[in-house]
Formats: C-alpha cells, sequence, structure tokens
C-alpha cells in the first residue's frame, strides 16, 4: 500500500471525525421538529460533510481556496474534483440560502444525499492513495 502523500493521520482522523459529526447532525435534524433547528443542523452537517472531503484531499484550507477561486472566475476548473467540489460548493451555498423556502422533509433528503456523496468520494480518495483500483 502506498501511503496518500497529502494526509497523514491527523488529517485523516480529522476527515473521519467530520463524517461522523455530518451523520449525527443529518440523523438530529430527523428528529427535531423545529424547523430552524433543523435548518441549522442541515446546514452544519453539509459543512461538515464538505470538509470532511477536503481534509481527505489533505490541507483543507488550500483545497477550499481553490474552489472559492474557481467559483470567482480567477482560474478554470481544470481538474474533474475541482469540478465536483465546486458543484457541491454551489449545491451547499444554494441550499443553504434556500432552506427557508422548501419542503423540510426536500431539505433533510437533500441533505443526506450530500452527505452520501461526501462519503463516497472519501472512500474514493482514500482507496486511489492505497493503490487499489477504483
Amino acid at each position: 500500500m502506498k501511503p496518500n502523500p497529502l494526509i497523514d493521520d491527523y488529517r485523516l482522523n480529522w476527515c473521519f471525525r467530520y463524517l461522523r459529526e455530518a451523520n449525527a447532525d443529518y440523523e438530529c435534524s430527523k428528529l427535531v421538529k423545529n424547523r430552524n433547528t433543523c435548518i441549522k443542523l442541515c446546514s452544519t452537517a453539509l459543512r461538515k460533510a464538505q470538509t470532511a472531503v477536503l481534509y481527505a484531499l489533505g490541507e483543507p484550507t488550500n483545497v477550499y481556496n481553490s474552489i472559492i477561486a474557481v467559483l470567482e472566475g480567477r482560474v478554470e476548473a481544470d481538474d474533474p474534483l475541482i469540478r465536483t467540489l465546486t458543484s457541491m460548493e454551489r449545491f451547499i451555498r444554494g441550499l443553504i440560502d434556500g432552506a427557508h423556502s422548501i419542503p423540510r422533509e426536500s431539505l433533510i433528503r437533500l441533505t443526506g444525499e450530500h452527505i452520501s456523496i461526501a462519503e463516497r468520494l472519501v472512500e474514493k480518495i482514500l482507496k486511489t492513495y492505497d493503490g487499489m483500483n477504483v
């Protein structure tokens, strides 16, 4: 197995922690009755899932700055992973901005789908660096 040159045990542990916390916030969002609390939990879950993916890639700040540069039009997204992460950021921003206008059930469903996508991305990233065929 070849190690991921960008991620050490510290970042790997944070990656998994953020995924666990995203899932916990998501599960709590399904239980609460208050709409504002549900929106807050879903927003937090989305950001934590995204952060887990960023940690899987190495230094989260550097990767996030690349995403922002693409969103602001300063650079082109030539890499498929950066395009995917940029799409995720647009999705999160749009969902958070429009959270009050969509049904609670849709918000919860979309949050769950996003977390699932983030988990699959983390798995693929880590398998790629472990030398496995994905």
